[in-house]
């Protein structure tokens, strides 16, 4: 399907933000369940896991959380990475080809445990909505679609905060660069309590291999990690990015076609969909070392488990997590 951004108009290098519009939403979707087991840890002691004991946070297990906002986050070019804010600070980050062979960040936040700025925000894409699926109806902040995308948003168990529903809240009055103070948009629509994306968190398994780095590629970007001895410093594009994260996941997934062409660069540009449920292989990397696991979500509405060789949960480390979402 060809396609336009709606968007405010005017071009050139500082371009409008695109606009969304306000969705209609259906039934939030059930709850996970909470699921314990026991796993060998790295001295070959059992250790109970949980995927969140009571009152803690799901997402990365600091704290407790708050209520849930995702926002989307433009990653493209060593202009765009100069400004990036409140990643460091996110629970999740997901690293998501788009157009181009580029890429964007989804960072996902608690209201316990926000930054006082996120940005620069850009524009949703297919793959958000069945990926963000999975935590309910929480607050999605980004600062347009393309046209064909707008119905597909309306349909999504999602709130919308866009520049067009909510101008205010948008830096610029969502004109690039744009900014969202989270607090701000969480105070406006309180959205719905953290919801487990499927992660288990406790002490490392047996096993392991050791790897201090590793960088992945997409056609037109990459990313890399590096551990510091505690936790993982994060390089975009080669440039510094963050540092801070607990665990990262490369999860192997399918990256397809979507089906939308977008005309904004004045050329068609055929989007991506990079498909998030169905299962496959994942590499998850903490405390300076990767195991092999087995990545599961046949249902859109429930989160992602990780497993290795022999059925058991892979467990992560308590502090923010890193998606790499890689073919």
């Amino acid at each position: 399907m060809t396609d336009t951004r709606v968007r405010p108009g005017g071009g050139g290098r500082r371009r409008p933000a695109r606009f969304g519009r306000t969705i209609a939403a259906l039934a939030a979707a059930a709850g996970l369940l909470a699921v314990q087991a026991c796993t060998p840890t790295s001295s070959g002691q059992p250790a109970r896991t949980t995927s969140a004991a009571a009152g803690a946070n799901p997402l990365d297990n600091v704290g407790t959380a708050g209520n849930t906002l995702a926002v989307k986050i433009d990653n493209v070019g060593a202009g765009v990475q100069a400004l990036h804010r409140g990643l460091a600070q996110a629970d999740i980050v997901y690293w998501i080809q788009v157009e181009g062979g580029l890429s964007r960040f989804l960072a996902v936040y608690d209201a316990n445990h926000l930054p006082a700025s996120v940005g620069p925000v850009r524009s949703a894409r297919q793959t958000d909505i069945p990926l963000l699926q999975q935590y309910g109806r929480l607050d999605f902040a980004y600062s347009g679609a393309i046209s064909g995308l707008l119905p597909l948003l309306a349909a999504a168990d999602l709130q919308s905060v866009t520049p067009l529903t909510d101008p205010g809240l948008f830096t610029n009055r969502g004109t690039d660069p744009t900014f969202v103070d989270p607090h701000q948009v969480l105070a406006r629509y309180p959205s719905v309590p953290a919801r487990s994306p499927g992660f288990v968190f406790g002490a490392a398994p047996a096993g392991g291999t050791a790897l201090d780095a590793r960088t992945w590629h997409l056609p037109a970007a990459s990313l890399g990690v590096r551990f510091d001895g505690s936790t993982y410093q994060v390089t975009v594009d080669g440039r510094p990015g963050w540092s801070g994260t607990a665990t990262v996941v490369a999860q192997h997934v399918g990256i397809v076609p979507g089906l939308f062409t977008d005309h904004n660069a004045g050329h068609p540009d055929n989007e991506v969909f990079t498909r998030t449920t169905g299962s496959g292989r994942a590499e998850v990397l903490r405390d300076g070392k990767v195991w092999d696991t087995r990545w599961s979500r046949p249902d859109p509405a429930a989160g992602t488990s990780f497993t290795l060789a022999d059925g058991t949960p892979m467990t992560f480390a308590t502090g923010p997590v890193l998606m790499v979402m890689v073919p």
